[in-house]
């Protein structure tokens, strides 16, 4: 049984792993995440494990893993794609930018929204000449990132993205339903995943035209939040847009965005001469 100071001191430990906040009635669910571990291991105290956590890096990884959400599935929330396909995409291109479009799924999960992302991008190039573009996604948790990495999906998400876009999976998805699925190998190719915690800042990258920050900033303080939202805003292009959550707002924190529709902002226009 895990009892009030263990889960205390686990909550604690989470929110400075992740800057995730387990609230103070979600014991239960805690539990049922580590129960588990804790047999895996072969320990019977939370305290031995909460040793543990504190002594192998190894383990504070794991411990991310078990502790973060991560539901996701192909061609979510339709009005983004919407917008994404009918919107910005036709704008990004009569702005003539003269670079490949740069696209952030910046709390990827198992990554089937960094690869809709391309299947989209995909139909664009194909019918584009010039046009180009590179998909980054990346998450917390190494176990998902290792999913995304491999890119092979099957059942339910797979039946899903076939019965909502059938011409789109016929003509950018690879595989079977024995094997798996895949993208293409040309939208594989320009789809990369990294582990990145969004509390840091994102190094070693150009700016993005677009990010995906959706379902995510609901499991952080607003203090939190804006933090995140300031990284994001230094990387993105003042002309890019950020899609959020259904269940999310920007409306009480303060940030640099602005809203175009629900769940979709764009960056504030700074004035000349104040810094970014």
């Amino acid at each position: 049984m895990m009892s009030d100071g263990d889960f205390a001191k686990l909550r604690a430990i989470v929110y400075d792993q992740t800057g995730i906040t387990i609230g103070e009635t979600r014991k239960s669910l805690l539990v049922s995440r580590l129960r588990p571990r804790l047999r895996d291991l072969g320990l019977s105290e939370y305290g031995t494990y909460i040793a543990r956590v504190a002594a192998d890096e190894a383990e504070r990884q794991e411990l991310t893993n078990r502790v973060t959400t991560n539901e996701t599935y192909f061609y979510r929330t339709p009005r983004v794609w919407t917008y994404f396909t009918d919107s910005f995409i036709p704008d990004f291109l009569a702005a003539k930018h003269g670079r490949p479009m740069r696209v952030w799924s910046a709390a990827a999960s198992t990554g089937e929204e960094a690869h809709t992302i391309g299947t989209f991008l995909e139909e664009t190039r194909s019918r584009t000449p010039g046009f180009d573009y590179a998909v980054l996604g990346t998450d917390i948790s190494s176990r998902v990132i290792g999913v995304a990495t491999e890119g092979v999906y099957r059942g339910r998400p797979v039946a899903r993205f076939r019965a909502d876009q059938p011409d789109l999976f016929a003509r950018h998805m690879t595989g079977s339903d024995d094997e798996g699925w895949q993208v293409a190998p040309q939208i594989r190719s320009r789809i990369r995943f990294r582990q990145h915690n969004l509390l840091e800042p994102l190094t070693n990258t150009a700016q993005f035209d677009v990010v995906f920050l959706r379902n995510v900033l609901i499991y952080f303080t607003p203090a939190d939040q804006e933090r995140i939202l300031g990284h994001v805003r230094r990387l993105l292009h003042p002309g890019g847009v950020l899609f959020i959550g259904e269940s999310e707002s920007l409306k009480f924190i303060e940030t640099d965005f602005e809203q175009v529709e629900p769940i979709i902002y764009r960056p504030v226009a700074r004035t000349a001469g104040v810094p970014a």
